[in-house]
């Protein structure tokens, strides 16, 4: 077969139909032929990565290359037989600020290849159990970054004739103003990839090179994370602690850390136990998470005038016997929940504090006055989520010296584990995620030192000499188990959290 029919094959020209004819112009690239997960391709000459990834991303198979010049290339894509919308709206065309008419907007949202590069992305971050996908718009086209384990990994680069497209395609999927890219925009979409359906939060940033997207994935399934809290596999002394705090009839008890650490999981895993025949539940949450069998879920509406403040008056008429507020967020809603607590109910909340001592300075400062936290306060639960030793690959082996001065000389064992990497856990020596927790229950000594006014250090001291463990103690009992490593401890804990 000659050159020129090798080109205008009848397989070459449906392959073509994939791919806007001005973008396979562009960049001299013609798709020949798809045999199941492998495609050859007619290039002239090196192609750039982000082509080659294009390619292999909207065909779904490894392309190898087959030598053929750009004007014959170009001769064969407009050689191609195309439908009447073909020439509407193509990427190459309609990236960036090019973009005018709305109509062209949700014209290129719904091209074939566009739809196929997200799809993928989203396919790929569920594959994978990504909690968040970040698309990020730069000066040479998308960069697409994965969370896995809670650390951001490049998934893909994009052309720059791409970031309209893939943009307007995510903000059609949560029902977005496609046309809007001066503020920012919050949406969900639902969907289904193979037999999983995922609920999908999305939020755009209207940066200066263009809107960035952050999705996040979650379970639509109904379910939220662990059935008991038995299964977060906390130390036995802080779990044997918690149970009786969640078992009162009232008073507050929090879950504290930063962003991420896991604390809606421990609440929810908290609430399964509380939600029993007999017991109402109620929270209030921005957004609703997870669906809960048998518990009352509110989402907040700022925009309506119904924030956490407001939602806990309105709950409070509704005799509930445990109320959960997905965040204390100002000092109305702390003082609301803390005399929901002083009069009857239990109360569960999260504080963003490095640890569980912090929490009474956090409330203090809120204006809750210091006689109502000492009253109502029956513990705090400190936490961070490290990454879980690869199964698959982990070893055991000698500390080294520098694993010794990471941990400022405290004991380490004898033998150390790690991963090396392998195809479970996509090279990274991690694979899944356990909490390391600081439990404080607010005994009458705590109690004391607070209400006299002692200072956080002062406080600290108190609940180490009544045995509260703190965060590097509970990790360094999962380093010694061969759970996580020195390093992974030491990366999500700073020097504030090892008091």
């Amino acid at each position: 077969m000659s050159d020129t029919q090798r080109l205008r094959s009848a397989a070459a020209a449906a392959l073509a139909q994939r791919f806007p004819a001005r973008w396979l112009e562009e960049h001299a690239v013609l798709p020949l032929e798809l045999n199941g997960e492998a495609a050859r391709v007619a290039a002239d000459g090196p192609v750039p990565p982000h082509v080659q990834d294009t390619l292999e991303r909207v065909l779904q198979a490894t392309v190898t290359w087959e030598p053929a010049s750009a004007g014959d290339i170009r001769a064969a894509v407009l050689a191609a037989p195309r439908t009447a919308t073909e020439g509407v709206g193509e990427l190459s065309t309609l990236s960036g600020d090019a973009v005018e008419s709305l109509d062209d907007l949700r014209a290129l949202a719904s091209r074939e290849p566009v739809v196929q590069v997200v799809n993928a992305i989203l396919a790929e971050a569920a594959r994978t159990g990504t909690s968040d996908v970040h698309v990020e718009s730069q000066a040479d086209g998308l960069r697409v970054r994965l969370r896995l384990d809670g650390v951001l990994r490049d998934m893909q680069q994009l052309g720059p004739e791409f970031r309209a497209a893939v943009v307007s395609r995510l903000k059609v999927l949560a029902g977005l103003d496609i046309a809007e890219r001066r503020l920012p925009q919050d949406g969900r979409a639902r969907i289904r990839l193979a037999d999983r359906e995922l609920d999908v939060r999305v939020s755009t940033l209207p940066a200066l090179l263009g809107e960035s997207v952050v999705l996040r994935l979650l379970d639509g399934g109904g379910t939220a994370g662990p059935d008991s809290l038995d299964r977060l596999h906390l130390a036995a002394p802080v779990l044997s602690a918690l149970r009786p705090l969640l078992a009162r009839s009232s008073g507050l008890l929090l879950v504290t850390g930063p962003t991420g650490s896991g604390k809606t999981t421990t609440l929810y895993a908290a609430l399964r136990e509380r939600s029993v025949p007999g017991v109402k539940v109620v929270t209030v949450e921005d957004p609703v998470e997870y669906r809960l069998d048998g518990v009352v879920q509110l989402p907040v509406n700022t925009r309506a005038g119904f924030d956490f403040a407001a939602a806990l008056r309105a709950i409070l008429r509704h005799d509930p016997d445990v109320l959960l507020v997905g965040e204390m967020r100002d000092a109305d809603t702390a003082e609301i929940a803390v005399r929901a607590a002083l009069t009857g109910h239990l109360v569960l909340s999260t504080l963003h504090t490095t640890d569980a001592v912090s929490a009474l300075a956090r409330l203090r400062d809120m204006g809750v006055a210091p006689y109502l936290i000492a009253a109502t306060l029956q513990g705090v639960l400190a936490q961070r989520l490290v990454r879980r030793v690869c199964d698959g690959c982990g070893q055991w082996r000698a500390p080294s010296e520098e694993e010794r001065a990471l941990m400022g000389g405290a004991s380490l064992p004898a033998q150390l584990r790690e991963g090396h990497g392998c195809s479970a856990c996509a090279g990274t020596g991690f694979h899944g995620r356990q909490a390391i927790t600081e439990l404080l229950v607010l005994d009458e000594a705590v109690r004391e030192a607070f209400t006299r006014g002692d200072s956080i250090s002062q406080l600290r001291s108190v609940a180490r000499a009544h045995g509260v463990r703190s965060l590097r103690d509970d990790g360094l009992r999962l380093v010694a188990a061969g759970v996580t490593t020195v390093q992974e401890l030491a990366r999500v804990l700073s020097a504030g959290d090892e008091g």
